[in-house]
């Protein structure tokens, strides 16, 4: 009797392996990394979008006292 796993594909050579894999059986690729890149996007994304809302309210800022200034 076996055990069914869970199966996924390499994201290098598109063989199915375990998904709980940390290298593939194939290609011998290092799939640790692919879990640490996902959380540095995310936390690349993150900074870009509040500095974005930043960027924003400080253009308001100034385009409000430009106008208030100018009255």
């Amino acid at each position: 009797m076996t055990v069914a796993r869970k199966q996924s594909k390499c994201p290098y050579c598109f063989e199915t392996i375990a998904e709980e894999a940390t290298r593939c059986k194939h290609c011998h690729a290092d799939l640790s990394k692919k879990k640490k890149k996902l959380f540095a996007n995310l936390n690349n994304f993150r900074i870009g979008f509040l500095s974005g809302i930043l960027f924003t309210l400080i253009i308001w800022a100034l385009f409000y006292f430009w106008l208030s200034g100018a009255g």
